[in-house]
C-alpha cells in the first residue's frame, strides 16, 4: 500500500533538491528535474496527487528555496516563457543526433 502523504513529502524533497542545485549552480540539473517530473507523473497517474496540489507544491517550494513566488522569480530573472522553443523536439534543441 502506498502512503500518499509520504509520497508527496518525497516529491517535495526532490523538488527542493532540484531548486537548490539550480540556485547554487545557476544551471538546472536536467537529470534531477526529469526525476521530479517522472515521480510527479507517477503520483498523478496513481491519483495520489492532482494538478492543483502539484502547483501548490511548486509554489511553496519556490518560496522556501528562493524566498519569492514563481511569478516574482520569473519577473526578477526575466525568464518569460517562450512557447516557440517547443517548435522542435528536445533532442534537436539539445544538439543530439539519432543514429538508425
Amino acid at each position: 500500500m502506498i502512503n500518499e502523504k509520504a509520497a508527496v513529502i518525497r516529491l517535495g524533497s526532490i523538488l527542493v533538491d532540484v531548486y537548490k542545485k539550480y540556485r547554487d549552480s545557476g544551471v538546472m540539473p536536467g537529470d534531477r528535474k526529469q526525476y521530479f517530473s517522472g515521480y510527479a507523473d507517477a503520483l498523478m497517474t496513481l491519483v495520489l496527487l492532482n494538478q492543483p496540489q502539484l502547483e501548490a507544491l511548486v509554489e511553496d517550494t519556490n518560496m522556501k528555496v528562493f524566498n519569492m513566488t514563481l511569478k516574482e522569480r520569473r519577473e526578477v530573472l526575466d525568464i518569460k516563457a517562450n512557447p516557440s522553443v517547443f517548435d522542435s523536439p528536445a533532442w534537436v534543441r539539445q544538439g543530439k543526433t539519432i543514429h538508425f
